[in-house]
């Protein structure tokens, strides 16, 4: 068990650990990162030394789905600078959600698209977190519900958002939320698709997220914008 390989005091080796669920996938997932110029150390949970005696390094391995939340919390537990990444087969919402509470960084499906799996490693790096935005509708559609159930509801806080976006940029946060594409957002205000890439990359360099699902996660989580209204 990894629990018995890890010193009893904190370290801080500031690793980017990689969980792929399927062992198949991770000489693959290898092999592209380093033809991106990304190396990546394959270890295992059992071997003490391939996990104690690197520092900022990229370390991958094989877990399995269900072993994942477990793992990457002993991990956290003894060194909280790690960066985790997950590779699944397939998530849900509550998957999703026990794996950032524990403290994982970066979420994706095992046939992520190439770059932006590498894309993902590089944001995880440097302190993002980034979620697979194939959960967008998914994720706004739950946190509606919780929120529609929640006794604790509050309504929205839109002062800090407003004052940081401007007006188009704000109307265009809102259809973010709603799930819009880039085209549906032009449709719907009558604006180019160059027009609308603009305005979303000045919301997410506001925002300081990398993209459009970590802006709706970010609003959403700190009650920027009422997901009530926006989702039917």
């Amino acid at each position: 068990m990894l629990a018995k390989l890890i010193p009893n005091h904190p370290r801080n080796n500031n690793n980017t650990v990689i969980f792929v669920e399927n062992s198949l996938f991770v000489a693959g997932i290898r092999t592209i990162l380093e033809f991106n110029k990304i190396n990546a150390i394959k270890f295992n949970l059992e071997d003490n030394s391939s996990f104690q005696e690197v520092s900022n390094s990229i370390l991958i391995t094989q877990v399995s789905g269900g072993e994942m939340v477990k793992h990457a919390r002993n991990i956290m537990l003894h060194d909280d600078s790690s960066k985790i990444i997950t590779i699944k087969n397939s998530l849900d919402f509550y998957e999703i959600d026990r794996l950032l509470n524990v403290g994982v960084k970066g979420i994706c499906l095992t046939d992520v698209d190439e770059a932006y799996l590498v894309n993902t490693v590089k944001q995880v790096q440097s302190g993002q977190f980034m979620v697979d935005n194939r959960f967008t509708n998914e994720l706004i559609k739950e946190y509606k519900y919780l929120k529609d159930n929640s006794i604790h509801f509050m309504p929205p806080n839109d002062s800090h958002i407003k004052e940081l976006l401007t007006n188009r940029e704000y109307e265009i946060l809102h259809l973010l939320v709603k799930g819009y594409s880039n085209i549906q957002i032009g449709k719907e205000l009558f604006i180019s698709n160059k027009t609308v890439k603009n305005h979303v990359a000045n919301i997410l360099m506001k925002l300081d997220v990398p993209d459009r699902l970590n802006a709706v996660i970010k609003v959403i989580k700190n009650n920027w914008i009422s997901i009530k209204q926006e989702v039917n």
